[in-house]
């Protein structure tokens, strides 16, 4: 699959340049500012703090000018996919940090080494920054970093008498009963079906929960999927113990009404990506603690990925236009205090150790998780992976399926997707 999606990009990307135009498109002049093009996938909770920032942006200069132009994260990839393919995609695109390896290799991204200067480089942290390289060159620059973290509801937790947040899966077990039994509202809420989107909860506790004991989702030399085997199988049941046990979890649950019962005080523990902060610490009378993943099975470890900037290789580069772009880039990356009020955790130091940064509630607390976050396996597979394991694991979780057989058909699944690449 991946050897097939890079000929027919290759074969769109030369029709369309054998009947561009010769001429550049035009940059402003004089007479007003340089005109750039976004897209932006943040369509969730975080969107709203994205926005402003870009209207922070064009307030706070008269050179370059950011229009942004909102796509449904479901939609986002493939829309982008064909525009990247035709050079026709806009000046800046945000890409997760797991999605480069399935663009980069066709060549319709491009190599910012010349372009980013050492100055600015040497701000980043190191393992985020690497992460967007590729046989030496560097096409993304990284704007956060955004573990799954765990939500606690104080107010709920006080009245059951719960005094510390669990670490481990009988503690949470034991704190959510004990919710549910002296309250009446949900001792947990883990959203798992595809309701709204995908079942990513279950995807992201899952990677968790076999890494934990030491495990890893695909084998060293990415041929073959690795988790059916004790780490699967007790990461699967804890994963169905969390959802299922003693009713403490609705079944059924999807994204959007997660996060609204949250909200509302209607469930005591939440799991999300850090993005979901800035949306919760809005809601008037909601008081809670954000903290890392607990070590549900052992060691400290959270899936994660990281949203990157990058340019893409248009039918008629303009040069104006691309310094323009790293102009941008530079900017959101330096205000990404601004960001931070989302909840993600920026990648420069002289924003981690900054005033603004600091004085932002909750984020302090579980910025430290990056220490024990999980890389995605750098295969073009691993996208198409991950989504299909929400599928699975939906069905495998809320109809309490036998975990070995839902293992085993999960290890031939993706073995088969891996097979294709």
């Amino acid at each position: 699959m991946r050897k097939r999606l890079i000929a027919i990009i290759a074969l769109v990307v030369a029709g369309a340049m054998l009947f561009a135009s010769a001429a550049p498109e035009k940059s402003a002049g004089k007479e007003g500012p340089i005109e750039l093009k976004f897209w932006s996938l943040f369509t969730g909770g975080d969107g709203e703090f994205f926005n402003a920032m870009i209207d922070e942006f064009n307030a706070s200069q008269d050179e370059i000018h950011m229009t942004n132009d909102m796509v449904r994260f479901d939609d986002y990839y493939t829309r982008l996919t064909t525009a990247l393919a035709a050079g026709t995609a806009p000046d800046v695109i945000v890409l997760h940090q797991a999605r480069l390896i399935n663009y980069v290799p066709s060549g319709v991204l491009l190599p910012l080494d010349d372009y980013v200067s050492e100055e600015m480089l040497s701000d980043f942290q190191t393992a985020p920054l690497e992460a967007c390289r590729m046989d030496g060159n560097l096409y993304a620059i990284p704007f956060d970093v955004h573990p799954i973290v765990m939500y606690s509801n104080k107010a709920l937790l006080d009245a059951a008498g719960v005094t510390e947040i669990p670490e481990t899966a009988e503690e949470f077990l034991a704190a959510a009963k004990a919710v549910k039994e002296a309250t009446g509202e949900w001792g947990s809420l883990i959203d798992n079906t595809t309701g709204t989107y995908k079942a990513y909860t279950l995807t992201r506790l899952f990677v968790s929960l076999v890494n934990q004991q030491g495990g890893s989702m695909l084998t060293e030399d990415l041929s073959a999927a690795a988790f059916n085997n004790e780490y699967g199988y007790n990461a699967l049941v804890g994963l169905q113990m969390l959802v299922n046990e003693a009713g403490v979890n609705p079944n059924e649950l999807d994204y959007d009404a997660a996060m609204n019962m949250f909200k509302l005080g209607e469930g005591a523990f939440y799991f999300n990506g850090v993005w979901a902060t800035g949306t919760l610490e809005q809601t008037d009378g909601l008081e809670f603690v954000a903290s890392p993943l607990p070590p549900f099975m052992g060691k400290s470890a959270a899936w994660t990925d990281s949203h990157t900037f990058a340019i893409p290789v248009q039918k008629n580069q303009d040069p104006v236009k691309v310094e323009a772009a790293i102009k941008f880039i530079d900017w959101m990356t330096e205000n990404a205090h601004l960001w931070a009020k989302a909840g993600n955790i920026p990648t420069r130091t002289s924003v981690l150790e900054g005033e603004e940064f600091n004085a932002l509630p909750y984020r302090a607390d579980y910025a430290a998780a990056v220490s024990s976050v999980i890389a995605n396996p750098p295969t073009a597979a691993w996208g198409e992976i991950y989504e299909t394991l929400s599928d699975l694991l939906e069905s495998a979780v809320t109809h309490n399926e036998d975990p070995q057989t839902a293992l085993d058909g999960m290890e031939a699944t993706v073995n088969e997707i891996i097979s294709h690449y």
